[in-house]
């Protein structure tokens, strides 16, 4: 993912961030951890987990819901890894994603693509501070386990 490039705005160099897809989320609420989002898969990483994120804070979803959603991902940028493809335009759905909805966002001028995953192996964890309880969701897109203590 990094570039030996001095000039390159992702080159790699003493105190600097270069963009990375090793990325995981706390979710914090009145300054006390109450959840955590995890999803391997490349660039569609920081996708999967806004949209599981979302699940959880806005729709209401439990972790195994959230986990279990379709998902979707756009592929324009720059991918991470080599080659660095780069396909403007194009959106990732999921098969479980209705063809209706494929439909309505390629007259949007989307260049839709069907894929088996965006993002696998996810892991949401929720932890309720008042009483305790743990809530955890394991993707079954790939073998993935969630396992409390």
């Amino acid at each position: 993912m990094f570039f030996l490039d001095d000039d390159h705005a992702n080159g790699l160099q003493p105190g600097k961030r270069p963009r990375t897809t090793l990325i995981n989320y706390l979710v914090c609420r009145d300054g006390m951890p109450v959840m955590t989002f995890g999803c391997p898969g490349g660039d569609d990483q920081a996708q999967a987990n806004l949209q599981m994120m979302l699940n959880v804070l806005v729709f209401g979803m439990d972790p195994q819901q959230a986990v279990e959603a379709p998902r979707f991902a756009t592929q324009s940028v720059t991918n991470s890894f080599y080659p660095r493809s780069y396909y403007p335009g194009r959106l990732h759905l999921e098969e479980r994603i209705p063809a209706a909805v494929a439909q309505q966002l390629a007259a949007l001028g989307h260049e839709i693509a069907r894929v088996g995953a965006c993002g696998i192996g996810a892991i949401v964890t929720q932890r309720d501070p008042d009483t305790g309880v743990l809530a955890a969701g394991a993707d079954p897109r790939r073998p993935t386990y969630a396992i409390g203590w």
